[in-house]
Order: C-alpha cells, then sequence, then structure tokens
C-alpha cells in the first residue's frame, strides 16, 4: 500500500505532467457577418447588427459568394452570358457525339438534340403540355453565330436595362419578353398549321430593346437619338427576316411585351416593406421559374438515337 506522502507526490507529479502534455484550448474568435460585414460572436446564430443568419449555407452567404464571383455591374447579365453559353457548350458536345461529325460549329446543331434540351416545338407544347418549353428555348441556339450574334447584343444592350430597373426587376422583364417571344411563335406557327423549331434569346432581347424604347420616349437629346438607333435596329432585324430564316413572331411579341412593361414595371429603389415584396418576388420567382425549367427538362431527357 503506497504511503499517503507518496500518493499525494505521484499526484502531483501527474498533474505536472499532464499540465506539460496538454494544449491550450483555443478561444473561439468572432466571425464577419456576411451581410455587413461586422464582428459577431462566435456563438450567435444572426448577426446582432441586421438581422442575417450566420449559418454557412444562409441565402444571405450566398450572395455575397455570387456577388464576389459576378461583376459588380450587371451580374445578372453575365449570368444570363454563361448561362447561355453553358447551354450551348453541352448541346454542341452532344451533337459532335450524335452525329458524329467533327465540328457542327457553323452548322445547325443537331434538331434532336434542341428537341430533347426544350426547344420550342408546337407538339410538345400543346399536345404533350410541356410548357417549361416555353422557357427553355431563351437559353438555346442553333449554332455558334446565333449565339455569338445575340450575345454580343445582350451585352449591349442588357447592363443598361440592368442599372436601370435592378437585377431583380431585369430578370422578371427578361424572362417574361421571352416567354411571350415564344408564345407569339407558337400561335404564328405552329396554331396556323406552319409547325416550326425555334430557339434563342433574341426574344428576350428584342424585349430588352423595347423596355428601353418605352423608358427614354418621353426624354429629349441623346436619349432621343439614342431612341431612334434601337428603332431603326428593330426594323433593321425586322426587315432582315422576311429575307432569312429569322422567328420574326417572337422578335415581335418580345419587343411589344418591352414596349409595355417599359412603363409598367417602375425603376425607383423599393423602400416600403410592399415594395421590396414586390421586387424579391418578382426576381426570386422567375428564378425559380427558370430553376424548375430546366430540371423539367432534365426529367424527360430521352435516349438520342443515331
Amino acid at each position: 500500500m503506497v504511503p499517503p506522502r507518496w500518493r499525494w507526490r505521484l499526484d502531483r507529479w501527474r498533474q505536472q505532467v499532464g499540465g506539460l502534455l496538454a494544449r491550450p484550448r483555443p478561444q473561439p474568435k468572432p466571425r464577419l457577418c456576411p451581410s455587413c460585414g461586422l464582428l459577431v460572436g462566435s456563438e450567435e446564430k444572426s448577426c446582432s447588427h441586421c438581422g442575417a443568419s450566420m449559418a454557412v449555407l444562409s441565402l444571405t452567404g450566398l450572395q455575397r459568394v455570387a456577388a464576389w464571383i459576378l461583376p459588380a455591374e450587371a451580374p445578372l447579365t453575365y449570368a444570363l452570358l454563361f448561362t447561355n453559353l453553358l447551354f450551348f457548350v453541352v448541346a454542341w458536345i452532344v451533337s459532335i457525339r450524335l452525329t458524329g461529325t467533327d465540328s457542327p460549329l457553323f452548322s445547325n446543331l443537331d434538331p434532336r438534340v434542341l428537341v430533347a434540351f426544350g426547344a420550342k416545338s408546337g407538339y410538345h407544347i400543346v399536345v404533350a403540355g410541356e410548357y417549361w418549353r416555353l422557357v427553355m428555348p431563351i437559353f438555346l441556339h442553333f449554332d455558334v453565330i446565333h449565339f455569338g450574334f445575340n450575345s454580343f447584343v445582350l451585352w449591349q444592350v442588357g447592363p443598361q436595362v440592368e442599372e436601370l430597373f435592378g437585377s431583380r426587376r431585369f430578370l422578371f422583364i427578361y424572362l417574361i419578353t421571352g416567354v411571350v417571344g415564344f408564345l407569339a411563335s407558337l400561335w404564328w406557327y405552329d396554331l396556323h398549321g406552319r409547325p416550326a423549331l425555334s430557339a434563342g434569346s433574341s426574344g428576350a432581347i428584342f424585349g430588352l430593346m423595347g423596355v428601353l424604347i418605352s423608358y427614354i420616349t418621353q426624354s429629349a437629346g441623346f436619349a432621343a437619338q439614342y431612341r431612334a438607333s434601337l428603332i431603326r435596329w428593330a426594323v433593321f432585324i425586322f426587315i432582315l427576316g422576311i429575307f432569312l430564316p429569322f422567328d420574326n413572331a417572337a422578335h415581335l411579341g418580345g419587343v411589344l411585351t418591352g414596349l409595355v412593361l417599359g412603363r409598367a414595371v417602375s425603376d425607383r429603389r423599393p423602400v416600403t416593406p410592399g415594395q421590396r415584396f414586390t421586387v424579391g418576388l418578382m426576381g426570386w420567382g422567375s428564378a425559380v421559374v427558370i430553376l424548375a425549367s430546366v430540371a423539367l427538362t432534365l426529367l424527360h431527357l430521352r435516349p438520342l438515337g443515331s
């Protein structure tokens, strides 16, 4: 049996050795709020300054990440350009594998691929009820020239509309004018016995042009000159569409819708809770519609035969 004195010494030695081997536990550090950027306690679940959630995958955090990736000016315009590029590259790769050609870049992509990816087809919309085909064609293009031309015009016009109306209302305008454009195409071609496969963002782009024309229609000076330039450009493309296989019905539907929205949608910053809710609903509702259309397209994908 160990004497009490030795037992006391052994306990002291054990404590001393344990103190030497033990590592000090680091104290939790305060974190930066993803919304306002101020310091918040490490255990806090929400910011005490602005009330934003401190969760890693919070909506505010995702918005901050998106703002860091995308340009500060016209982020939605660049996001749409990237989305169009992504869909075009994927459709191009699938067309190469399906047809066995080296590069269908300057020729039309395989129609089977475009149909599978959600291009506007009267039969699939009217008979099969695949209404997401009024949304998906906005992000599809037939060839590199079609894609490049539409991307260039979107790059020119999109930032102006987005700066005037804000990103959320811009996305709403882009989606609505694109959908109405393809509704006009469906009515003009498919419902009158002239079925036509259609795709492209030009209907939505014409909608943006219509918004700008409507917005500056009461202005004078340079704005009036710019409006006249937009009108001449739209008329020129309409005339080309008479001789080339352009979807003038989608262009007309888009520009007329844009003329209406240019007057109906306010460009003022939302101040009241009701205004903020409306603008948020326009933006997030449009995003949900787009994501749902992509999901439905993926769910209805079928193997493409040779």
